[in-house]
């Protein structure tokens, strides 16, 4: 019984013929048939579309493999059936399943010179793969350069890339798979400089060979420019001996002597110098050999260097030297080096940056202990008037702040925003910065204010940094202190939501405490702009306010009493004739008021007058308290209803008194 010929097989006889439910449920298991094949295979190997079709409708798998590990598509290709293939693949049969040996369908139809089918796979791969070539790459690994030269001539791209990004070529070089990259780089593939390197790195010297022998792309990247990459001092002799030309440079412009450098490679360096390479010259990013050595950290050619003419203070486009580079890289053996052949520890980039602004930035104690030696100014200002102090702060780096204060640091520096490095260690909620700057400071500085005329109090209350106002406050902070938006430190508080800062300041209760009801420029009170800022812990932070204001004092935003004025005068006068015992001069004052010698108020309105001016907010007769209505109640017992007195009452005039409090 042969399995090429469903029309010999029992079962698939019967199955064709009846249909039955009971049979078509095992057309999946390939015990039925010679060789492990299910129906589907035998019905592809011999391109009987319908009864594939049929098959797959009743729940047929293209995915079942025989005892060979072929699927129906491998059965399909092998034999040619372009129209079976095509249903397969439209059906979801996966192109890159692989048999006992490794093959996929393609290489099956390949094997059998079957173009078409060739074809047919690799416009799938490109529709459903979107562009992700994988069979030029599987010929490339195996060294299948017959399989390589029919998937190009039917249309395979040698710059397509797998999901890893890699070429054919790249995967030829890696594998050392000559033919097949033979026949990649005479179809047009590129070569870039990795690639020639991985080649000259390999186990198989002949593909850099190839490479060189038939590449278009590789004249930039020439065996010595690579000897020298790789450090290769014999190479590279061997190659300048026979006339090489070292002057070649690479597309980003390195020599052979940037490229020695940056390798390490003293002998191949020194050979070069002596050979005449030009010292000094510069690549794209404009280096020199020198700026390759603060940046590879190759502090043993940095003598070498200089001593054959290297410019120590080399300039790139940013303005950066080499001693710039290796205290931002933190090289330190480097900048020893450079500073001991006279490199300038104060010069300047582009942004006026010295090399103790990036040793600060970095927090490389070690690197900033060296250029301070070295005599680095520490006050030194970049473009933005920072100094390596203020850096420092910013980054958070304590020991750095310790060493520049020991070395003179001014720790009242400001920059362009009038920020000293307190601020920004407020920024950062960095207590310990704070405390060895005031104590730098003797706390002069704990009020510098910037150009927003905040204080470091302001910036720690919006930043939420509770330890930080406590230990601010402990050191003499001013409390109440207003910014440039009459905002004090509670404001702030308030406006961020940071309820741990505002209960540090409401509850401080050493010194001056917090003003409640200060208001700012836009007559808003911390409870107000608490209530008006919707924030995660605007009800804490609204309820801790409530609790701590006298409920008689809260402003009222309703219009204040026009007879305010008058009642506080009143209030007034009456404390003065209390105090000079002088009756008749108070009376001819009331008079003034028109206001009748007699009984004129009640105890009783006096202290509605009282609650009234502060409820409203007007603090014009507070000073006179209850004091005052003690006072009026032991001068008048009965009301009055003079005409004078109740225009007085609607128009009022200011204190003779005192006039600040009207």
């Amino acid at each position: 019984m042969h399995s090429t010929s469903l029309f010999t097989n029992p079962y698939a006889i019967e199955v064709l013929r009846t249909k039955k439910e009971e049979l078509v449920e095992g057309i999946n298991n390939p015990d039925h048939l010679l060789n492990c094949e299910t129906l589907l295979h035998v019905a592809a190997a011999n391109g009987h579309l319908m009864i594939m079709e049929y098959l797959i409708s009743k729940g047929a798998k293209t995915d079942v493999k025989d005892r060979k590990g072929r699927t129906p598509l491998h059965r399909a290709a092998e034999k040619g059936h372009g129209d079976a293939v095509k249903m397969l693949l439209q059906h979801g049969a996966y192109m890159y399943s692989l048999d006992t040996e490794g093959k996929t369908p393609l290489h099956l139809a390949a094997q059998k010179n079957h173009s078409h089918i060739v074809k047919m796979i690799l416009k799938e791969e490109a529709r459903s793969y979107r562009n992700k070539h994988n069979f030029l790459h599987m010929a490339a690994l195996k060294d299948e350069s017959r399989l390589a030269k029919m998937l190009l001539k039917a249309g395979a791209s040698t710059e397509g890339k797998d999901e890893r990004g890699q070429t054919a070529l790249s995967y030829a070089v890696s594998q050392g798979s000559e033919n097949t990259a033979k026949v990649l780089l005479e179809a047009g593939a590129s070569v870039d400089s990795n690639m020639a390197e991985r080649a000259l790195n390999s186990n198989h010297p002949s593909i850099f060979k190839i490479l060189l022998e038939y590449s278009k792309d590789l004249p930039a990247y020439t065996p010595l420019l690579l000897a020298c990459g790789t450090g290769k001092a014999e190479s590279a002799e061997v190659l300048i001996k026979k006339g090489a030309n070292f002057r070649i440079k690479t597309p980003a412009s390195d020599t052979a002597l940037h490229l020695a450098v940056q390798a390490g490679a003293a002998s191949l360096t020194n050979l070069l110098l002596h050979k005449g390479m030009g010292i000094n010259l510069r690549n794209q990013a404009d280096e020199t050999p020198l700026h390759v050595a603060a940046l590879h950290n190759q502090g043993a050619l940095v003598g070498l260097l200089v001593n054959a003419g290297a410019q120590i203070n080399a300039v790139t486009k940013e303005l950066f030297t080499p001693l710039h580079i290796a205290s931002q890289r933190g090289n330190t053996d480097v900048a020893q080096q450079l500073l001991h052949h006279k490199a300038d520890a104060n010069v300047k980039d582009k942004q006026s940056k010295s090399p103790l602004h990036f040793a600060a930035e970095r927090g490389d104690k070690t690197m900033v202990e060296i250029l301070l030696n070295a005599n680095a100014d520490p006050n030194a200002q970049d473009k933005e008037k920072k100094t390596p102090l203020h850096t420092a702060a910013v980054r958070g780096h304590l020991s750095i702040v310790k060493v520049l204060l020991a070395k003179k640091g001014r720790f009242g520096a400001k920059d362009m925003d009038g920020c000293t490095p307190m601020h920004y260690a407020a920024i950062g909620g960095n207590t310990e910065i704070v405390k060895i700057l005031l104590t730098s400071g003797k706390n002069k500085n704990i009020d510098d204010r910037n150009i927003w005329r905040k204080t470091a109090l302001h910036i720690s209350a919006e930043h939420g940094h509770s330890d930080l106002i406590n230990l601010l406050l402990s050191h003499g902070a001013a409390i109440n202190a207003l910014d440039s938006s009459k905002d004090t430190p509670l404001h702030c508080a308030c406006k961020a939501g940071h309820f741990n800062a505002a209960n540090s300041l409401v509850n401080w209760s050493q010194g001056e405490k917090a003003n409640l009801l200060a208001a700012n420029s836009l007559k808003k009170t911390p409870l107000q702009v608490a209530e008006s800022n919707k924030t995660e812990n605007q009800a804490q932070i609204v309820t801790l306010l409530k609790k701590k204001i006298d409920c008689s004092a809260l402003p009222s935003a309703q219009p204040r009493v026009p007879a305010l004025g008058c009642m506080c005068e009143l209030i007034q006068l009456t404390l003065q004739l209390e105090l000079n015992k002088g009756e008749k001069q108070g009376s001819k004052e009331l008079k003034s008021t028109g206001c009748p010698e007699g009984n004129m108020l009640s105890a009783w309105f006096m202290l509605i007058l009282v609650l009234l001016s502060e409820l409203t907010g007007d603090q014009r007769a507070s000073p006179c308290k209850l004091t005052s209505v003690g006072l009026f109640y032991s001068r008048f017992t009965r009301p009055h209803a003079n005409k004078s007195y109740q225009e007085a009452w609607y128009k009022p005039t200011r204190s003779t008194v005192c006039p600040k409090l009207c």
